[in-house]
């Protein structure tokens, strides 16, 4: 059951992100008290399919159902906004070593999430959680870049020509991966 916006406050949490899209503040996911250390369950789809959205006239809080498939990455995800989207990658799943490098975009008019690009371990960025994202335009195109993070060294992507990573089972890199939102084509760059 959703609460009165005047009387709703979100729940304690760490390693979310908080986005302003016009007047608005969202924030989603994180590790919140009683987020199941599981890959995926009634209960935390539950608790992923809702948005806190604060009014920043008002100072409001409003907690908000969702459609269609959250991320499974929940802690330590990457997010930015382009217009009225706004885009999260990776992030950990609270269980394992269970990290993505999926990209998927809500939309703050509909409130409904897409996924972008799934997670693979074959191609793209490591998967990896503590890693930032910004929105940049480039000749035009809009772009999200994701830069740097945290993720296993097995099971995961081939190492980006010229990065760097330091660790033993998990490790840091230095990576930045260039996606391109209107070809949805992901590319590596180091500069």
């Amino acid at each position: 059951m959703t609460a009165k916006a005047s009387d709703y406050q979100p729940v304690e949490r760490n390693y979310h992100s908080t986005v302003r899209v016009g007047d608005y503040l969202y924030m989603w996911g994180g590790l919140q008290p009683d987020l199941p250390e599981v890959h995926n369950n009634e209960e935390k789809k539950s608790m992923c399919s809702v948005m806190e959205v604060c009014h920043l006239r008002t100072g409001r809080w409003e907690q908000k159902p969702t459609t269609g498939y959250p991320p499974l990455g929940v802690v330590s995800y990457a997010a930015a906004a382009i217009g009225r989207e706004i885009f999260y990658f990776g992030g950990y799943c609270n269980h394992d070593d269970c990290y993505y490098n999926s990209l998927y975009s809500f939309n703050v008019d509909t409130f409904s999430w897409k996924e972008l690009s799934p997670t693979t371990s074959h191609h793209g960025p490591m998967m990896k959680a503590n890693c930032d994202m910004i929105a940049i335009k480039k000749n035009g195109e809009d772009y999200l870049v994701v830069i740097g993070g945290f993720g296993p060294s097995s099971n995961n992507t081939p190492p980006q020509p010229g990065a760097q990573y330091s660790g033993g089972v998990h490790q840091r890199c230095n990576e930045i991966h260039f996606y391109k939102l209107s070809t949805g084509q992901s590319t590596y760059s180091l500069y």
